[in-house]
C-alpha cells in the first residue's frame, strides 16, 4: 500500500494515518490510500486473484461487504479434472456439448487442460481430496459427463478450498478487510483508477486508489432468494459496462424445500436417489437440466440417501445441518427437494486474462478485470457442466491475478481529483439519505420481496414475452420506492441498512438487465427456456450482451486459436 500524502500536517504521522486515526477530518481533503490492486470478493475466485497478484509484487487489498471467510461459496460440488483421461478432448466436448454449443472454446480448451493443474496444486495446498484404492483422487461420474471426472472432499470441500486460499493470501501478504461496501468505481475514459467505499467497521466514506480492480465478489443468483448479491456486477453496469449472457441461470435439483439450504450434488455420486414421496422412482435423463425438469414435472419429490453405506461418513456435516434446520435425520428419512437457481452464468465478458471487456474483443475497460461468478468467461455457455464452477473461480482467479500483478508494474496511479471528488460525492449522497423525510416511509422488506416475487416469476422456468415484459415494468415501479427506502441508521459504523438497500438496487438493476437479455434471445437453449420459443434457433448462436439503459447488442463466439471449431455447433 501507498499513502498519497500532501499538505498533511507535520505532527501526524504516517503511522497515525494507516491505524485509521486521522482518515476522518482528511476525508476528500489531501490524503488517499493506495494500493497496486483491489479484489471485490471473498471466494475462491477472490482469493486465487489476490494471492497471484500479490506473489507478482503488487501490493494487493481485499474487500469484502460481510465478515471475512463468509462469502457464497459455489465450490461444494467439487472440480472436473481429467485424472483418469489421456488428454482433456472429451472433458472440452461434454462442456461445450452441454453448454450447447454457446461456449467460447479457446476458454473451454484452456480451461479443461489446466483442471489436472489446479488438483495438484489444492492437494499440495493441503486439500485432502477423497481417495480410490490406488491412492488417487477419487473421481465419479457427474450429470452430464460422458466419463468420471468430479473429485471432492465430501462435505468438507467448500470448507478446506476456502481455508487453504485465505492462507495463500497469507503467505504473499495479502491484506483483507471485511465489512466494507463498495459504491462506485473511479474511473475516466473507460480506465480504472480506483473504487469508492464505505468502511462500516471504521465509520468512513473513502477513495481508494488503485492500478487495477479485480471483481470477484459472485453473481445474482441471491436475487430469487435472500437477496445476497454481488455489488461488483452493478458497480461495472453503471461504470457503462454491459453484462452478457445473463439470461442463463444454472439451477440444482436439490435445494431443501421451505429452506435455503441446497444439497451437494456428490450425494447422488455416492447413491443418493430422487423419488415421489410415494417412493416411485423419478426417471431422468441426462444433464443437469434434465434433473432440474423431472423434479419441477414430479408432484412431490425427495431425496433418498439412507443407503449410502461407508460413503455416509463423508456427508456428516451436511446430514447435521439439515437435522439442525429441519429436523430430518437423513440416514433414516427421505427429505423434500426442489429445482432452483444455483449459480448464474453471465456477467461482465472476460478474456482469457480476465480483463473486462466492452462492445468487441479488442476493447479492455483498461485495468478493470473479473473472475469467478461476477464474470461470463465462456467457459459454460449456456449451463454449467458439475465440477466446472470451481475450475472457473480457480483457473480464472489466477489468470485475472496473474496479469494484473504484471500490468501494474507499469502503470502510475492516475486520477487524484476524480478520486475525492467520487468520494465527496459518496458522502453527498449518505447526507441526503439520512435527511429527514416528511413524505411516505418505504420500508426495505417491502422492496424485496417485491424484487423476490418479480424475478422468480419472469425468470423462471419456462420464460414468455408477457411475462418478461410485465417483470421489467415491474422492477421499474420497484427501483422508485428502492430510491426513497427509510434508512434507520445514521451512522456509518456497522450499516446493515445501507448494505441491505446497496443490494436490493443491485438486484433491480442486474435482474432488469437479465429480463432485457432473455426477451431478445427468442429460443430456448440450454438453461433458457421459452414458452412461446420452444426450439433452438441457429441463427442465435452468438452472445448477448446488455447494458445499464436497456440496450442489446451480440457478441461473436471465440473459436480455438487456430480460428477452427473443436466441435461444430450441432
Amino acid at each position: 500500500m501507498q499513502l498519497h500524502r500532501s499538505a498533511v500536517p507535520p505532527s501526524v504521522s504516517i503511522a497515525d494515518l494507516m491505524d485509521g486515526r486521522h482518515f476522518a477530518p482528511f476525508t476528500g481533503c489531501e490524503t488517499l490510500e493506495a494500493w497496486d490492486v483491489i479484489v471485490l470478493g471473498d471466494g475462491p475466485a477472490a482469493l486465487r486473484s489476490a494471492s497471484e497478484s500479490a506473489k507478482q509484487g503488487a501490493s494487493t487489498l481485499m474487500l469484502s461487504t460481510s465478515a471475512l471467510g463468509s462469502g457464497a461459496n459455489l465450490s461444494q460440488d467439487g472440480l472436473a479434472a481429467i485424472l483418469q483421461e489421456s488428454n482433456n478432448r472429451d472433458h472440452r466436448e461434454d462442456t461445450i456439448k452441454h453448454g450447447s454449443f454457446l461456449n467460447d472454446q479457446d476458454i473451454v480448451a484452456a480451461r479443461t487442460s489446466a483442471a489436472v493443474r489446479q488438483i495438484d496444486l489444492l492437494e499440495r495446498w493441503g486439500v485432502n481430496f477423497r481417495r480410490d484404492a490406488n491412492g488417487v483422487p477419487m473421481v465419479r461420474k457427474g450429470p452430464g459427463h460422458q466419463k468420471s471426472r468430479n473429485a471432492d472432499a465430501g462435505d468438507a470441500t467448500g470448507r478446506e478450498v476456502q481455508q487453504i486460499l485465505e492462507e495463500q493470501c497469507m503467505r504473499h501478504g495479502v491484506v483483507r478487510r471485511g465489512d466494507h461496501l463498495p459504491i462506485s468505481l473511479i474511473h475516466t475514459n473507460q480506465s480504472i483508477s480506483g473504487i469508492t467505499v464505505i468502511d462500516m467497521m471504521n465509520g468512513r466514506i473513502a477513495a481508494l486508489q488503485a492500478k487495477a480492480v479485480i471483481i470477484a465478489d459472485g453473481g445474482f443468483e441471491g436475487a430469487f432468494t435472500h437477496g445476497v448479491v454481488g455489488l461488483g456486477l452493478d458497480l461495472a453496469l453503471q461504470a457503462g459496462i454491459p453484462l452478457r449472457d445473463m439470461e442463463f441461470i444454472s439451477h440444482t435439483p436439490l435445494g431443501i424445500k421451505d429452506t435455503n439450504l441446497t444439497l451437494p450434488l456428490g450425494l447422488l455420486y455416492d447413491g443418493a436417489t430422487l423419488h415421489e414421496s410415494n417412493g416411485t422412482e423419478i426417471e431422468v435423463r441426462e444433464g443437469l437440466d434434465a434433473m432440474c425438469q423431472a423434479v419441477r414435472q414430479a408432484n412431490e419429490p425427495v431425496l433418498d440417501a439412507r443407503n449410502l453405506g461407508e460413503s455416509s461418513e463423508w456427508w456428516k456435516a451436511v446430514f447435521r445441518t439439515v437435522q439442525q434446520r429441519t429436523g430430518i435425520n437423513m440416514e433414516h428419512q427421505t427429505v423434500a427437494i426442489e429445482s432452483r437457481p444455483y449459480s448464474t452464468i453471465g456477467g461482465i465478458t472476460v478474456d482469457e486474462h480476465g480483463r473486462a471487456i466492452l462492445s468487441t474483443w479488442s476493447r479492455w475497460f483498461t485495468g478493470l478485470y473479473a473472475a469467478g461468478a461476477a464474470s461470463c468467461s465462456g467457459l459454460h455457455g449456456a449451463d454449467v457442466l458439475v465440477g466446472n464452477i470451481l475450475l472457473d473461480e480457480l483457473h480464472g482467479g489466477a489468470a485475472a491475478g496473474l496479469h494484473a500483478g504484471e500490468f501494474v508494474k507499469k502503470r502510475q496511479f492516475k486520477n487524484v481529483k476524480a478520486a475525492h471528488e467520487s468520494e465527496q460525492q459518496a458522502i453527498a449522497d449518505f447526507g441526503a439519505s439520512t435527511s429527514s423525510d416528511e413524505g411516505a416511509v418505504v420500508r426495505i422488506g417491502h422492496v424485496t420481496s417485491q424484487v423476490r416475487d418479480t424475478v422468480q416469476s419472469a425468470l423462471g422456468t419456462p420464460r414468455t414475452s408477457a411475462g418478461l415484459q410485465a417483470g421489467i415494468e415491474a422492477l421499474e415501479s420497484a427501483s422508485v420506492l428502492a430510491e426513497s427506502i427509510f434508512v434507520d441508521q445514521k451512522s456509518l459504523i456497522a450499516n446493515t441498512n445501507l448494505l441491505e438497500i446497496a443490494r436490493i438496487q443491485a438486484s433491480i438493476r442486474i435482474s432488469t438487465v437479465a429480463m432485457h437479455a432473455a426477451l431478445a434471445r427468442t429460443e430456448t437453449r440450454g438453461s433458457h427456456h421459452r414458452a412461446d420459443f420452444p426450439d433452438a434457433d441457429d441463427e442465435q448462436i452468438h452472445h448477448y450482451t446488455v447494458n445499464l439503459s436497456g440496450e442489446v447488442k451480440t457478441l461473436a463466439l471465440r473459436k480455438s486459436k487456430t480460428g477452427n471449431w473443436l466441435l461444430p455447433p450441432q
